[in-house]
């Protein structure tokens, strides 16, 4: 949808509003006073069913921007609907029946509707002439701003200079001819003209070379000049007339925007307009008298800016055919037709000469033809085309071949590199035998073993006393012999051949030293075969390997071409995206000069020259934004472009919006040449400079002990806050440093940022998320919307409400109206419970303040310490919030709160909630619900349960019991974040009647609430909520849930108070240590000092050991903290749904040796 499309819908929904709006008055309808006054003149349903009544309607609905698709209609359209509804002039119709007030009120608003149609054409002609200018302008730039452009244009437009020259000497000569043949016949002579065709071309010529010779010294002067500075000259003064064409143009598009069709109606639709039936019918008028005259002027460019403006409106004033205010309506109502037929002359007559006169103008100023531009190369591909052509059929053959072995090449590549190694690999995988691998025959071996013991057997039984045996062999000498020769035992032989070589001539005649020697040969023919089997059989079992690295070679030549062709069609890609972000940004930087230089009006209003600049620089950024960005990221950019068009928002607030399209869109509009480059595809990667990612990964983390003297490990790469300012080095740069400065930052901000992935993170009430965590953050990022009104959020209006019940109804909140809503943190719940309570219980608080109540709340003496600053903001001070004793597990003592209560009474003092944990922060104790909601119901009071870390045990089987008597509370707040791993922040208030939360929270904001729903239920969430702004974080605990279910968040729970029951015990049975909590602790925290020879008598001893412990704990991989106790302050070890029972252990081990240290 282009700008001109929503200006002309825009303006039809006005006008439809004030037709509805005068047709509401019956003292200024004509209509409607016609119906009323005509009781003895035919029926309405006859008029209604008059033919040219039927025509008009029809007509106008086809001229409406609003009643189909297409805003705008093309202008021989708009021309045939006019003709179509013939209007006359006079009180008689074209059927010739008397015209009806009906009829003509119809007439007007028929002419209306083609004016906004025809304001619609003329609008875009208007943009569609004036854009391509700046391409025009761009080319004269890039000419003057290179002398080697300037060249190329001086020799392209040569041959244009030597046939302006031609013409120009041809038609000297013609004149010259002329002159003399129309001289006085007694000044002429036979010789002067000639009396044949060759005198007379002769003296033709003679004419041409004098005006040749004559030109030559008049352009003496010119000829001081070379080409390029004539060229540059002719440049500059083209894109001079270019300039002004635009800046006319601009000025009568910003005209016709800020002045044509002006009805002066709020947007706001509150039907204050301002108008009765007379004013539009003029507005109508004057815009068709603006039109034709910024038609008839807007090319003239000798005059300027300023003097065309004055010439509009001094001409639009003085029309003729402008009714004034003084006409009766008898006399408006005669103008249809005369307006139809000055709309048709524009349309048929005015823009087509307007479209004309522009082409001319910018034929004559603008950049030279594709034939002026590239006649130099295409002629000389033309005239080399024939030796090209040549080249091509001498070596034909020679071609074709080359073609036919690229293919049979590619052919044998394929066939033996990639496919013949694939079916070898699948035959290795078969086991087949042909594909077997072997460097010798499968008997080889055998044969030549027993060929071997043979031999030896025969020369023992031959030579016995080589034996050792003396006499005959027996069957088991001979026996052991062979065994011996399988082992490579030649004992025997090596004896004989031993004796032989003592008297080797003998025994050479004697035979024995040949046959030692031969079978010694044998032997090592045997040891060689005995290796070659080795190696056999290592080949054969890698013949799987041996088969891919066959295949290698070839996957990765296809591989690397695959790669090259593809990256070249997505370089062109990349190029292109590239260039139209490159363009996008320019056009940027036109609109901001455009606001920056722009001389505004006092109120802070561009004038209308630089309105219709703005506006072309709007329409061209809206053309290159397609298919830019993703679908929503597109929409919200032409929310912002459409604001930015506007002017009414005055210039100040206009480059505040050029500011915020770069800062949103800078990843999309950044310039890039490669599509493997492309932000939206890229991943991010931190290993740069030889260092790896800090992974995001469990880990144990005593595995992970600071190393090279660095504080960093897995956790956290720890420095004091002086260190760290000066290793981030912060920089906010004015202009942007891209996605190399930003993942720079990125890496910076992971690397000094502690890990709660890890699983030494044990240090406070929540830990990492999960991967639905991420996703679920990765969407509410995406979506970017804010859950204050049902019609911005729909979908995640109706998650949370059905998250909250469902949570309502756990802590058995079962009535029909029971709920919630959520909040950014467990304080934010308490402080919303508060103003409920107060609103609620004394509703007049609501308007008056606190008034004459001296307001008095009660909570543990080991609550939250939210409780103390929602006191503060609601203006009860932190004297009203009254701390509750506890016994010696942490619980609040029901016996005395009601003591405090009544003293409080006794003082004067009105008390007012009474608040009680489910899982204190530092013990994780869980108050008496029953007995506190006895107290609290006792004294009228609001109960409210801080749940925010306890709360979810609700899931746990084993763990319920602990939340007994919630039920019996007003208001619950629960943190999803917290227990169930859910992404911080998430924070659910829950109540047993949403309608209190209503009355407690509504304000009469209509601009943003729209009234109460039908159905009772409150789907503007805010209404419910002290805050307005809010982020719909219910639908982390929507997916986590969907992915987990209530069954996966109980087992969760239990294993880590499990955990935490390990680690008491653990504690428990170290004698170095003392158990503070419970075992098993009520909660996931686990607290006890390190006293190895018992606790020292001074806390302050206690809390410097325990102090320094946990600092040198960060440098081992663990994070826990510590809180103040009577002896000291001791160790809070949290425990979360992730923890191990190894890094339990890891964690106790190395606080001992720490402690040892």
């Amino acid at each position: 949808m282009s700008i001109v499309a929503d200006q002309v819908r825009r303006v039809d929904s006005q006008l439809d509003r004030l037709q509805l709006a005068n047709i509401k008055s019956a003292t200024s309808s004509p209509v409607l006073t016609y119906r009323r006054l005509s009781t003895t003149s035919e029926p309405t349903e006859h008029i209604s069913s008059s033919p040219q009544i039927d025509e008009l309607q029809v007509l106008i609905k086809a001229l409406s921007a609003t009643s189909s698709s297409k805003a705008l209609l093309p202008a021989w359209r708009i021309s045939m609907l006019l003709e179509q509804a013939g209007l006359e002039e006079g009180e008689v119709n074209a059927l010739g029946e008397t015209k009806s007030p009906y009829e003509k009120e119809l007439e007007w608003l028929l002419v209306s509707k083609a004016t906004v149609q025809a304001y619609g054409v003329l609008l875009n002609t208007l943009l569609e002439q004036t854009i391509p200018l700046s391409n025009d302008i761009w080319y004269w730039d890039e000419v003057l701003g290179s002398y080697t452009f300037t060249a190329i244009y001086t020799i392209q437009t040569s041959p244009l200079r030597l046939w302006d020259w031609t013409k120009d000497i041809y038609e000297d000569s013609r004149n010259r001819f002329a002159r003399l043949r129309e001289a006085p016949e007694e000044t002429l002579s036979a010789t002067s003209i000639g009396t044949n065709v060759t005198a007379r071309w002769k003296t033709f010529y003679g004419l041409v070379r004098d005006s040749i010779r004559e030109r030559s010294v008049t352009d003496i002067q010119a000829r001081v000049l070379s080409p390029l500075a004539k060229s540059r000259s002719e440049a500059r003064r083209k894109q001079a007339g270019l300039k002004r064409l635009r800046e006319m143009s601009a000025s009568g598009l910003g005209v016709l925007m800020d002045e044509g069709l002006n009805f002066d109606i709020a947007e706001d639709n509150t039907g204050s307009h301002g108008m009765d039936g007379s004013d539009w019918n003029v507005v109508v008028e004057r815009s068709v008298a603006l039109m034709d005259t910024v038609l008839r002027n807007v090319t003239a460019l000798e005059t300027g800016v300023s003097e065309f403006e004055d010439i509009v409106f001094a001409s639009v004033a003085d029309d003729p055919e402008i009714s004034s205010r003084s006409m009766g309506m008898g006399e408006l109502r005669d103008k249809p037709a005369k307006l139809c037929k000055r709309l048709q002359n524009i349309l048929s007559k005015h823009i087509p000469a307007h479209v004309q006169a522009q082409q001319h103008l910018r034929s004559q100023y603008g950049r030279p033809s594709r034939l002026v531009r590239y006649w130099l190369p295409a002629t000389a591909l033309l005239l080399s085309s024939t030796t090209i052509l040549r080249i091509v059929v001498n070596r034909k053959a020679a071609i074709l071949q080359w073609i036919q072995d690229l293919g049979s090449t590619m052919q044998d590549f394929w066939m033996n590199w990639i496919v013949d190694p694939t079916k070898k690999i699948i035959k290795t995988i078969r086991h087949d035998e042909g594909s077997e691998v072997a460097i010798m025959s499968r008997e080889s071996l055998k044969g030549d073993r027993d060929s071997l013991e043979r031999m030896v057997v025969d020369f023992a039984i031959d030579n016995p006393q080589a034996s050792g045996m003396g006499g005959s062999l027996s069957e088991e000498h001979i026996a052991e012999i062979r065994a011996k020769v399988k082992e490579g035992d030649l004992t025997p032989v090596l004896r004989a051949y031993e004796k032989d070589l003592r008297r080797p001539f003998v025994g050479t005649v004697r035979g024995d030293l040949v046959r030692t020697l031969l079978i010694q040969v044998q032997k090592t023919k045997v040891d060689v075969e005995v290796a070659l089997s080795g190696i056999d059989a290592l080949l054969k079992s890698q013949e799987l390997v041996f088969g891919f690295v066959g295949l290698t070679p070839g996957i990765l030549v296809c591989i690397g071409v695959g790669r090259y062709i593809s990256g070249m069609f997505g370089e062109r890609r990349g190029q292109k995206y590239g260039h139209r972000a490159g363009q996008m940004i320019r056009v940027l930087r036109h609109i901001d000069r455009i606001l920056t230089t722009s001389t505004p009006s006092p109120s802070g209003i561009l004038s209308y020259k630089d309105h219709g600049l703005l506006l072309c620089e709007v329409h061209v950024l809206r053309s290159r934004a397609a298919k830019l960005f993703p679908g929503e990221v597109e929409r919200e950019f032409f929310e912002d472009v459409s604001e930015l068009g506007d002017i009414s928002i005055g210039i100040e607030r206009q480059l505040k919006v050029v500011q915020r399209i770069r800062w949103a869109y800078g990843k999309w509009l950044s310039k890039i040449s490669s599509a493997d480059e492309h932000w939206l595809g890229e991943r991010v990667s931190l290993e740069q400079g030889g260092r790896g990612p800090r992974s995001l990964k469990f880990c144990p983390a005593a595995h992970y002990p600071g190393g090279s003297g660095s504080s960093g490990t897995a956790l956290v790469e720890a420095h004091k806050p002086a260190e760290l300012v000066k290793l981030l080095d912060l920089q906010l740069p004015e202009t942007g440093g891209g996605k190399t400065a930003l993942l720079d930052v990125i890496q910076q901000v992971l690397k000094y940022s502690v890990n709660t992935w890890d699983q030494g993170f044990l240090d406070k009430l929540y830990a990492s998320t999960n991967p639905v965590g991420v996703v679920s953050e990765l969407i509410l990022a995406t979506l970017n919307t804010n859950s204050h009104v049902y019609q911005v959020s729909p979908a995640l209006t109706v998650i949370e409400k059905a998250i909250t019940k469902k949570f309502a109804n756990l802590y058995g909140f079962t009535g029909p109206h029971a709920g919630g809503f959520s909040t950014q943190g467990g304080s934010g719940s308490n402080l919303s419970a508060l103003i409920i309570a107060r609103n609620t219980l004394y509703p007049e608080t609501k308007t008056d303040g606190n008034g004459t109540y001296n307001f008095v709340i009660f909570t543990s003496a080991h609550g939250h310490y939210s409780f103390e600053k929602a006191a503060q903001m609601i203006g009860l001070g932190s004297r009203n919030l009254v701390p509750v004793p506890v016994d010696a597990v942490g619980a609040m003592i029901p016996s005395e709160l009601e003591r405090l209560i009544l003293a409080a009474k006794d003082a004067g003092k009105t008390p007012l909630l009474v608040n009680a944990t489910a899982g204190s922060t530092v013990l994780g104790s869980f108050d008496p619900f029953e007995e506190i909601a006895a107290v609290a119901r006792k004294h009228g009071m609001w109960m409210h349960v801080d749940g925010a870390w306890g709360g979810s045990v609700v899931f746990s089987e084993t763990q319920r019991h602990k939340l007994k008597g919630v039920h019996l509370a007003d208001s619950v707040a629960v943190n999803p974040h917290k227990m169930l791993g859910a992404p911080t922040t998430c924070s659910l208030l829950l109540g047993k009647d949403l309608r209190q939360f209503h009355r407690a929270n509504t304000l009469p904001a209509g601009y943003l609430f729209h009234g109460a729903d039908a159905d009772g239920e409150v789907w503007d969430l805010a209404d419910l909520t002290p805050q307005c702004g809010r982020r719909p974080d219910s639908l982390k605990v929507m997916l986590s849930w969907t992915y987990y279910g209530a069954e996966g968040y109980g087992r969760m729970i239990d294993e880590a108070f499990n955990a935490a029951a390990y680690l008491a015990r653990l504690v428990e049975k170290n004698k170095d240590f003392v158990l503070v909590s419970q075992n098993p602790p009520p909660c996931l925290q686990v607290c006890f000092y390190y006293a190895p020879g018992g606790l020292e008598e001074v806390p302050e001893k206690n809390t410097v050991q325990t102090a320094g412990i946990v600092e040198k704990l960060v440098e081992r991989g663990f994070m826990v903290d510590h809180a103040p106790g009577e002896r000291g302050n001791f160790f809070r070890v949290v425990v979360n749904v992730q923890t191990r029972k190894g890094t339990l252990d890891g964690l106790v081990k190395a606080i001992v040796d720490i402690g040892k240290e």
